[in-house]
């Protein structure tokens, strides 16, 4: 084999490495799909594994990680603070893997540079590590919206500065290449840094599980909530009308100028809406009723179109919060429309195990968003007290996923779409 074959042979082999890290950090962020983004994530991975880490030596170390972070704050999405603290904890992992190999392992190892066999060394060093941290994160990561809240990431952050400063302390003022009795405790500084580090990113899947838990609880109590308040509406209805012979004995005791009044009030009264049966689900049905009538009241133009023959298999709660808190969204996103222009548009089917729903709904257009982005970060709510608002599509995302389906979010041509579809046993 000549030279220039060499060349392109270590070339070819040297990628393996940089595509399984550049795997292992779209495990844990959104990588942009510009291709010039994606190849200045490339340079700078490429830069970052075989980037030579002597002790004593800080001028590599903090060119790789400064240029790694430029190039991945470029090529990824996500908030500062996420791609700081994703950016250093891995690249801060792949250079402590490089000074062990550099400064300590590589004087143990038989050959010279440019001998061939120093050359696969140096090159398996880099690729185990690569393939194992992929692993290992591919493995145990969590779902793909892997997210934290501003202040665990702030926590992470703070956790990198221990193991980063013995690093670069070792890098810094260490004496230069430093072999001998000193290579025991360069050794041992250096694999406390690299165990640090892997025990944060396990710590940042740990608390990113917690938090989805956490999220989960809230929502299941919030959709419990709205679904006794519906069944206590309901209760109170059927109450209502236990006792209409009661309310007749009344109008028949009553003045006459006072009955019509008297009956007005009892035919304004919710309890005594005709509950229009919509589908073969009571729960369904129950919902429709009520949000048909919200949607009466707040002028909004409202058709349906439900395909529904039986009862559905779904825990009463999560039917109830699934359709409930998409048509209050769909009516709160056409609520700056002026009256005769707000439209909400319900279709849903279910057959063969799949319940299919979609919700359309008119919307003041002002920007247009990319989709893919735009159902990564759920749209905030418009009230004003976001703090006890915006769980509704939160809510219909995590009641989809329970149910083994998935949601789709669009904007179209002044219409907000929401698309979701569940599975169910149809033998139930």
């Amino acid at each position: 084999m000549n030279e220039f074959s060499q060349v392109i042979l270590l070339l070819t082999l040297g990628m393996i490495p940089v595509v399984i890290f550049c795997r292992s950090l779209s495990c844990l962020i959104e990588i942009r799909r510009e291709w010039r983004r994606r190849f200045l994530l490339v340079t700078g991975s490429y830069v970052l594994i075989y980037m030579v880490i002597f002790t004593g030596d800080p001028v590599n170390f903090t060119s790789a990680m400064l240029l790694f972070l430029v190039c991945m704050w470029a090529a990824c999405s996500g908030t500062r603070l996420k791609r700081l603290t994703v950016g250093l904890m891995l690249a801060s992992t792949v250079l402590a893997l490089n000074g062990l190999f550099d400064s300590c392992i590589s004087s143990c190892l038989p050959g010279d540079w440019g001998k061939g066999w120093y050359e696969m060394q140096y090159f398996v060093f880099r690729f185990v590590p690569s393939l194992f941290l992929y692993l290992c994160i591919r493995h145990y990561r969590p779902e793909r919206d892997f997210e934290l809240s501003p202040s665990l990431w702030r926590l992470l952050l703070l956790l990198c500065i221990p193991p980063l400063g013995i690093v670069f302390s070792l890098v810094m003022f260490a004496p230069y290449n430093m072999a001998g009795e000193g290579i025991g405790l360069f050794t041992a500084l250096f694999l406390v840094a690299v165990f640090a580090f892997v025990g944060i990113i396990w710590a940042a899947f740990v608390l990113n599980r917690q938090q989805k838990l956490e999220q989960e609880n809230v929502l299941a109590a919030y959709n419990r909530k709205y679904y006794e308040s519906m069944e206590l509406q309901q209760f109170e209805i059927r109450r209502l009308k236990h006792d209409l012979a009661n309310h007749l004995q009344m109008i028949q005791s009553l003045p006459a100028e006072e009955k019509d009044s008297y009956i007005q009030e009892m035919i304004e009264n919710p309890a005594f809406d005709k509950v229009i049966v919509y589908s073969g689900d009571v729960t369904v049905n129950a919902v429709l009723t009520a949000k048909e009538r919200m949607m009466r009241q707040q002028g909004i133009s409202f058709h349906v179109k439900v395909d529904i023959p039986d009862e559905l298999p779904y825990e009463k709660p999560d039917l109830c919060a699934l359709f409930a808190n998409a048509l209050d969204n769909a009516a709160e996103g056409c609520a700056a429309l002026d009256t005769g222009k707000r439209q909400v548009e319900l279709t849903a089917r279910a057959a063969k195990g799949i319940l299919a729903l979609e919700i359309r709904n008119s919307f003041a257009e002002k920007q247009k968003t990319d989709d893919a982005q735009f159902l990564q970060r759920l749209p905030k709510t418009t009230k004003t007290d976001s703090k006890h608002h915006g769980f509704g599509l939160r809510s219909i995302q995590t009641i989809v996923k329970k149910y083994g389906g998935t949601m789709e979010l669009k904007q179209e041509k002044g219409w907000f779409c929401l698309f979701c579809y569940l599975f169910y046993n149809s033998s139930t």
